[in-house]
């Protein structure tokens, strides 16, 4: 079967999209299947690295008219966590960059899709008008605990009604703060949660999505 968007993307001069190491898939498909998009409100991902999972919700968001907004720093040492067995976040990052910029790899590879809004900025800095709404979002940033409840919140008092924000890396061992961040959350706020589910996705690490009320 002919590519289109393989011709096109040769024919414009652009790279083939980046790798992307959390399986957003299975993300599109229950945004598909929810019909999350047809809710008010636009997309957000707060930790885009390269952003091979970016131009997925990109390309998604667009067929419905909407926005995604991309929260990061685009600095690979940014990210203070340190793994269970001692690895630091900023090396694993690095390791997949093979020495490149990520800013200039995620650059590259949104440059087709006008209805990216970038912020290239700490999370922990950013506010959001108050009418701002979303739909979905979808977070795999700092994996320290005072960043994910930052996170956490930075989407929650934006999420319409029906909404679902998504983490990546929920009960995987390597970065425990995340899971004890989430489950802190998901009691705390137990009454403002509809459902929940879990989805698998790449190297089968999870991610929970939280359905807000």
């Amino acid at each position: 079967m002919i590519n289109i968007g393989r011709i096109w993307r040769n024919i414009l001069g652009l790279k083939p999209a980046p790798a992307e190491f959390v399986g957003y898939e299975n993300l599109v498909h229950f945004i598909t299947k929810r019909a999350l998009l047809e809710l008010e409100g636009d997309l957000i991902e707060i930790g885009a690295y390269m952003g091979g999972g970016t131009v997925k919700l990109a390309r998604l968001a667009r067929r419905h008219g909407k926005k995604l907004y991309v929260i990061d720093t685009f600095d690979p040492a940014s990210d203070k966590a340190i793994s269970k067995s001692a690895v630091r976040a900023t090396e694993v990052y690095q390791a997949f960059l093979e020495g490149r910029s990520m800013w200039e790899v995620y650059r590259e590879a949104t440059r087709p899709f006008r209805n990216v809004v970038t912020i290239i900025e700490d999370s922990r800095k950013v506010m959001f008008d108050e009418e701002r709404k979303f739909a979905f979002g979808f977070v795999d940033g700092c994996h320290e605990k005072a960043c994910v409840e930052n996170d956490f919140y930075l989407i929650w008092r934006h999420l319409v009604p029906g909404g679902v924000v998504a983490f990546h890396d929920y009960r995987y061992d390597d970065w425990p703060e995340v899971t004890e961040a989430l489950e802190g959350l998901m009691d705390k706020h137990k009454y403002e949660i509809r459902e929940t589910h879990e989805v698998v996705g790449s190297y089968g690490i999870s991610s929970i999505l939280l359905t807000k009320k």
